[in-house]
């Protein structure tokens, strides 16, 4: 009887390793996949943001237009976002900037290009200044009025779009360029489009 019963315990023994093997074998398997599917195909701790930025040109009496400007924040991940405040006074990589330069038209190029050839076309870059560019606006804060931000709580919340207007009088018969640039502990994430004041036609007397 004891060598009987020794035997179903070695015999139960094995089993019971064998059972833990293949559990812990099934659970890396699931570890595995989870980590897969959230981090690299859902990415759910991976911040996930679109900036866009929709101007418009509202012409004005004389040589004056107002340029509209709507940047549209949307979260596209499955975490809050929130966005980098200020850590002291001089700190401007913050919240939510817009920036306005007004830079060259093509047409109005004077420069010559090698050996006589056509008008070099004027090159503007946000980063060197290249260009130059006039500003109009630099860096400004769109959220910077917010209470929620100025009390640290502003953020982002998954799968909602929100819209951040932004208007100022601008000079008929220009090009500008406008950036968008959401600041976060981690970068940043901007959008750039240019807009022209060439078609604005200003309103007739009689309106």
């Amino acid at each position: 009887m004891d060598g009987d019963h020794r035997e179903r315990l070695q015999t139960a023994a094995v089993w019971a390793d064998l059972v833990s093997k293949v559990i812990g074998g099934l659970a890396l398997v699931v570890a595995a996949w989870w980590t897969y599917t959230n981090f690299t195909v859902e990415r759910t701790h991976d911040p996930t943001m679109e900036v866009s930025v929709a101007p418009a040109v509202h012409p004005l009496r004389g040589d004056r237009v107002l340029l509209n400007v709507d940047v549209f924040l949307r979260n596209v991940g499955k975490v809050a976002i929130v966005p980098r405040f200020p850590a002291g006074d001089g700190d401007r990589d913050v919240g939510l900037e817009i920036s306005i330069v007004e830079i060259e038209p093509f047409e109005q190029s004077t420069s010559v290009g090698p050996e006589g050839g056509s008008p070099q076309v004027p090159w503007f870059d946000w980063t060197s200044g290249d260009g130059n560019p006039t500003p109009i606006l630099v860096k400004r804060n769109l959220l910077a009025s917010n209470e929620d931000f100025r009390l640290g709580r502003y953020q982002l919340n998954p799968g909602v779009r929100y819209r951040e207007p932004f208007a100022c009088v601008v000079e008929r018969n220009r090009l500008y360029a406008i950036r968008a640039r959401f600041w976060t502990d981690d970068g940043s994430v901007a959008d750039l489009v240019y807009v022209d004041t060439f078609q604005a036609v200003p309103p007739s007397p009689t309106e």
